[in-house]
C-alpha cells in the first residue's frame, strides 16, 4: 500500500473542495441557422485520440474541475457543427467569433478545437497568434503541450525519436503524427525557405499546424508556400484557388490587428469594392480566399468590437470581410474565475445593498512625476515611485505565503508597465534589480542596515492581515487558508532569492520560459506593449501600471491581471491609478450589459447580423466606437430601444445645478405620499421629461446615459406618438445616508461608495440600479412573464450552469414595458462631506422595433476619443 505520510492532509482537502465547488454557467449560440450537426456521427467512424489524449492532460495534469472540462468537451463539438464536416463535397467558407474573458482559458478552448478538427479530417490549421515573437512563442509551447505532445524546438516533424512534453508524456499516452513548420522558440515563425525545404504540404498523409505572427510579412510568405499548390480561377477573389484541403484558421486576439479599420464605403455611402482594407486584414482574408473550403474562427475578450465589421464589407481581391456570420458562441467564466465583476463589485445592488468589490486595488499617485505621461524614450529614472517600492514588497510577501500554503515549486509573475519605451524600461528593470538584491542582503544578513523586514512586517500586518477576513468572506469558494506573520518571516529569504527581474520587449534576450523552470519561475516582469496582448504571466499576483500610451491598450493590458488564482486570490494585488480604475469599471459594465442582450436575441432566435445591428445601434457601442477608432462607424448613432442607460459617475462641479433641475421638476409633479421612501408618479408627460432630461448635466464617463442624448430619443418616439406615458420613481433610504429637501420632500438620501476617491472632482459608484427596480412599474402578470422568459433563455444554454435564475433580467423587463411607456428612476446620494446630492438618474426604455437612431453630440464621440488617444 502506498506511504501518504508526506501528504499535506489539510491542503489536499482544500484543495478538492476548491476544484468540486467550481460552477460554470452554461454559453449560448447565435448562428445562421445554416449547419447540420454532425460531429456526434463522425465520433462513431473516425478516431478522436488527439482530442481523447488532451482531456485526459487536462484531467490528470493541469487537475481542472470536471465541470469545466465537459462544458469544454460541449462547447468545441458546437463550434466543430457550426463550421462544416472536412468531408463535406464542394465550396464552403464559414466565419465564426468565440467571446470570453480575459485570462479565462480561450487558448485552452482552441487547443481543444484543434484536436477535434484535426481528429475530424481538417489538414491543415493555422493559429494567428499575436504580433510580438514572445506571445506566438508562448502560443506554440502550450499547442505543443496540448496538441503536438512533442518539443517543436528540438524538431518540427513528428518522429518516434523526438523529447515528449505535455500530453505526450502521459503514462501510456500515445504518440501521434502531425507537423509544424513553425516552433516554440522566439524565432520560430513560419520561413518559407524551411517549408519549402521539407516535403511536407498542406493536405497531405500528416496533418500540419502553424502558429504565426499576424504580420504582414509572415502572412504574405505563408501565402506564397500555399499558393504553389493553387490552380487559377477566374471567378475567385484573387484569381487562384486550393481546392480539395479544407483550411481551419484560429484567430487569438481577433480584435486586435484583425479587423479593417479603414473606410470601405464611397462618397454616396455604397461598399467600394476598389477599397484597400487594412494590410493584415487584407492578407487573412486573401488566405481563405485561396481555399476552396475554409473556416475562420476568432477568439476575443474584448467587447464584441469583432462585431463593428460590416457584414457586407467586400473586396474584389480578397472577398469578404470578417465578420462572424455563421455564429457567435459568448462563454461566461467558471466560478472560480476573478474578473472584472468580482474585483469591482459590478453586479447589480440587490437585497443586502451595492455589491462589494475586492480590497486588492492600491491606488498610485507618485508615478507622474517620475513618469511623465508624455514623456520622450531619453527618459532619466534615477529613482522608483514610492508605490512600486511597496508593490515590489507585496510581490514578496505573495510569494513567501503561497509557500507556506504548500506552492513552493510554482510559478510566480508580478508585472510592472511604466512607460513604453525600451530604454526606459531598461532603467526601471537596473533599479528593481537592485533594490532586490539589496532586499536579498538584508534578509540573508539581518543587522547589516536597511528597513526591508520592519517594511516587510508592517506591510503584512496593515495589508493582508487586515484584509483577509472579508477577503476570506467574498471568496468562500477559494477555501483560503490564514497565515500568520512568523510563518512568512521564515519564507522570506526562500521566496526573494528566487526572484528574477526581466524585461519582456521587442530588444530584450529575456523571455517568460516557464516551461524550462518545472520547480518554478519567480519573475518581476518588466515591459510595454508585448505584455498587453495576449502573453500570459503564470502565476501572477502583483501588478503596477500606469498609463504609457493611448488608453485603451494600457486599460488591454490591465485586463492582463484577471484570470485564475487558485489557492492564492486573497494575496493579489493591483496597484495603478484611478483614472484606469474608473474606465476599465466602465468598460466591463457595458460588455456586462452587452452580454444580457445577446441572450436575450439568443433566446429569441437572432442571427448574427441581427446582433451585429443591435450592437452597432446600442448606446454602449459608442465607447466600442471611440476605444477602437472603427472606421466602418463614420457618425456615432445610437437607438434607446429596449436599452437602460443609468448614471455611475458624477461631476461634483455640477452637482447643485443638478439638485436644482431635479428639485424643479418633481416640483412641478402632483404632491403624493410615500411608499416605504418610494414616491411614484404614474401618467407623466413624455414633452416633460424630455424637456427635463435636456437641461440635466452628466458627466462625460456616463456617456450611455448622456441627458442630451436621451432627450432627443424621447423626442424622436413622441413624434411617432411613443414614449408618451411615464412612471417617474423617486427612490429614497438605503444605509446610511443623511436627508436632504428635494422638490418639497424630506428625502433619506442613499449611501453609495465612491469607487474611485482617487479623481478630483468626480464620484464614481458601482452599479446604480437593482433588477426589481427596474420592474416597478409592471404587473404582476408582467413581472411573472418577464421571470419566464428569463428562465427560458436559461433552459436553452448549454449544460453544465449555474442554478436557475430567481429574479428577471433586464432585457426580457424591457420586453414587456409597452412602447409608449417610459420609465424613469431618481436615486439621490449622500455623497458627504457638504457636497450636495448626487441625483442619479436611470431610464428604462421599453423596446420599439420602429425607433430611429438619433446621432449623438459630436463633441460627445470626441470627447471619448480624445480620452482613449
Amino acid at each position: 500500500m502506498p506511504n501518504f505520510a508526506d501528504v499535506n492532509a489539510d491542503r489536499l482537502r482544500r484543495e478538492l473542495e476548491a476544484n468540486n465547488n467550481v460552477h460554470v454557467g452554461g454559453y449560448s449560440v447565435i448562428d445562421d441557422r445554416d449547419f447540420k450537426a454532425w460531429i456526434k456521427a463522425a465520433r462513431e467512424n473516425r478516431k478522436f485520440d488527439f482530442w481523447t489524449r488532451y482531456r485526459k492532460y487536462l484531467e490528470l495534469r493541469k487537475r481542472m474541475p470536471h465541470d469545466v472540462v465537459e462544458q469544454l468537451d460541449g462547447l468545441t463539438d458546437d463550434i466543430l457543427d457550426r463550421l462544416r464536416d472536412p468531408q463535406t463535397e464542394g465550396e464552403w467558407d464559414r466565419r465564426g467569433l468565440v467571446v470570453g474573458d480575459v485570462q479565462s482559458g480561450k487558448t485552452s478552448n482552441y487547443t481543444g478545437l484543434i484536436c477535434k478538427a484535426v481528429d475530424a479530417g481538417y489538414p491543415l490549421v493555422i493559429v494567428l497568434a499575436g504580433v510580438h515573437n514572445s506571445l506566438r512563442s508562448q502560443t506554440q509551447i502550450r499547442l505543443d503541450e496540448g496538441f503536438f505532445g512533442f518539443d517543436t524546438r528540438l524538431n518540427l516533424r513528428a518522429d518516434q525519436e523526438n523529447q515528449r512534453i505535455g500530453a505526450g508524456a502521459l503514462p501510456g499516452a500515445p504518440f501521434l503524427v502531425a507537423h509544424s513548420l513553425t516552433s516554440g522558440s522566439e524565432s520560430g515563425d513560419f520561413r518559407l525557405g524551411t517549408a519549402q525545404g521539407t516535403k511536407i504540404i498542406p493536405g497531405g498523409k500528416d496533418p500540419v499546424v502553424l502558429v504565426v505572427k499576424k504580420r504582414v510579412s509572415i502572412l504574405d510568405n505563408l501565402w506564397k508556400w500555399l499558393a504553389v499548390r493553387s490552380e487559377k480561377d477566374e471567378g475567385t477573389p484573387g484569381g487562384r484557388i486550393i481546392r480539395g484541403v479544407p483550411l481551419l484558421i484560429i484567430d487569438d486576439e481577433a480584435d486586435y490587428a484583425s479587423a479593417n479599420t479603414n473606410e470601405y464605403r464611397d462618397q454616396d455611402g455604397n461598399i467600394d469594392e476598389d477599397a484597400n482594407p487594412t494590410n493584415t486584414n487584407k492578407f487573412i482574408r486573401r488566405l481563405l480566399t485561396l481555399f476552396e473550403k475554409s473556416a475562420y474562427v476568432g477568439y476575443t475578450a474584448t467587447p464584441f468590437a469583432n462585431v463593428f465589421i460590416h457584414h457586407e464589407g467586400w473586396q474584389k481581391d480578397v472577398g469578404e470581410d470578417l465578420f462572424p456570420r455563421s455564429f457567435i458562441i459568448n462563454i461566461p467564466a467558471p466560478s472560480n474565475y476573478i474578473g472584472a465583476e468580482k474585483v469591482f463589485g459590478l453586479a447589480r445592488p440587490g437585497a443586502e445593498g451595492e455589491s462589494q468589490g475586492l480590497p486588492i486595488i492600491r491606488e498610485v499617485d507618485d508615478a507622474e512625476t517620475i513618469f511623465p505621461p508624455k514623456h520622450k524614450k531619453e527618459l532619466a529614472v534615477a529613482e522608483l515611485p514610492g508605490t512600486l517600492h511597496e508593490a515590489i514588497l507585496a510581490f514578496i510577501l505573495a510569494c513567501a505565503a503561497r509557500r507556506v500554503r504548500g506552492d513552493v515549486s510554482v510559478d510566480n509573475s508580478m508585472l510592472v508597465h511604466v512607460t513604453r519605451f525600451t530604454l526606459v524600461q531598461q532603467q526601471v528593470a537596473r533599479l528593481i534589480d537592485e533594490e532586490m538584491t539589496d532586499i536579498r542582503r538584508q534578509l540573508e544578513y539581518p543587522g547589516t542596515g536597511g528597513d526591508a523586514l520592519e517594511k516587510l512586517e508592517a506591510l503584512w500586518r496593515d495589508d493582508f492581515m487586515a484584509n483577509f477576513p472579508i477577503l476570506h468572506e467574498l471568496l468562500a469558494d477559494h477555501q483560503l487558508a490564514p497565515v500568520e506573520w512568523d510563518q512568512v518571516r521564515e519564507q522570506l529569504f526562500d521566496a526573494a532569492r528566487r526572484i528574477t527581474v526581466r524585461e519582456i520587449n521587442g530588444s530584450a534576450k529575456d523571455a517568460l520560459d516557464y516551461a524550462e523552470h518545472p520547480d518554478g519561475l519567480s519573475v518581476i516582469a518588466v515591459g510595454g506593449d508585448k505584455l498587453s496582448r495576449g502573453l500570459t504571466l503564470e502565476g501572477l499576483s502583483v501588478s503596477y501600471f500606469v498609463r504609457t500610451s493611448r488608453m485603451y491598450d494600457t486599460l488591454m493590458q490591465m485586463g492582463r491581471w484577471f484570470g485564475y488564482r487558485p489557492g492564492y486570490a486573497d494575496l493579489c494585488r493591483l496597484y495603478t491609478s484611478s483614472d484606469l480604475v474608473a474606465w476599465y469599471r466602465h468598460i466591463a459594465v457595458a460588455t456586462s450589459e452587452l452580454r444580457e442582450e445577446f441572450d436575450l436575441m439568443y433566446a429569441t432566435g437572432q442571427t448574427p447580423d441581427q446582433f451585429g445591428n443591435r450592437v452597432r445601434a446600442h448606446p454602449n457601442g459608442m465607447l466600442i466606437t471611440a476605444t477602437n477608432k472603427m472606421r466602418a462607424v463614420a457618425h456615432v448613432r445610437a437607438g434607446f430601444s429596449g436599452t437602460i442607460s443609468e448614471t455611475v459617475s458624477f461631476d461634483l462641479a455640477s452637482a447643485q445645478r443638478n439638485l436644482d433641475a431635479f428639485s424643479r421638476f418633481i416640483e412641478g409633479l402632483p404632491v403624493i405620499q410615500p411608499q416605504r421612501d418610494r414616491y411614484i408618479w404614474a401618467g407623466v408627460a413624455g414633452a416633460d421629461v424630455a424637456a427635463f432630461m435636456a437641461g440635466v448635466e452628466t458627466a462625460r464617463e456616463s456617456w450611455k446615459a448622456n441627458s442630451r442624448a436621451i432627450a432627443d430619443y424621447v423626442l424622436d418616439r413622441l413624434s411617432d406618438d411613443k414614449l408618451t406615458d411615464w412612471t417617474v420613481a423617486l427612490l429614497a433610504g438605503g444605509r446610511g445616508g443623511s436627508r436632504r429637501e428635494i422638490g418639497g420632500y424630506d428625502i433619506p438620501l442613499t449611501k453609495r461608495e465612491n469607487r474611485a476617491p482617487g479623481q478630483r472632482g468626480k464620484y464614481t459608484i458601482g452599479r446604480l440600479v437593482s433588477p426589481s427596480d427596474e420592474a416597478l412599474d409592471l404587473s404582476r402578470e408582467q413581472q411573472e412573464a418577464a421571470l419566464q422568459a428569463t428562465i427560458r433563455a436559461w433552459d436553452l444554454k448549454k449544460p453544465p450552469k449555474k442554478d436557475q435564475p430567481s429574479t428577471p433580467s433586464g432585457p426580457f423587463i424591457r420586453r414587456q414595458r409597452d412602447p409608449g411607456r417610459g420609465l424613469l428612476l431618481i436615486y439621490p446620494i449622500d455623497a458627504g462631506d457638504g457636497t450636495p446630492p448626487l441625483m442619479g438618474f436611470a431610464v428604462s426604455f421599453p423596446w420599439d422595433d420602429n425607433a430611429r437612431e438619433i446621432e449623438y453630440a459630436e463633441n460627445s464621440v470626441k470627447q471619448l476619443e480624445d480620452l482613449f488617444d
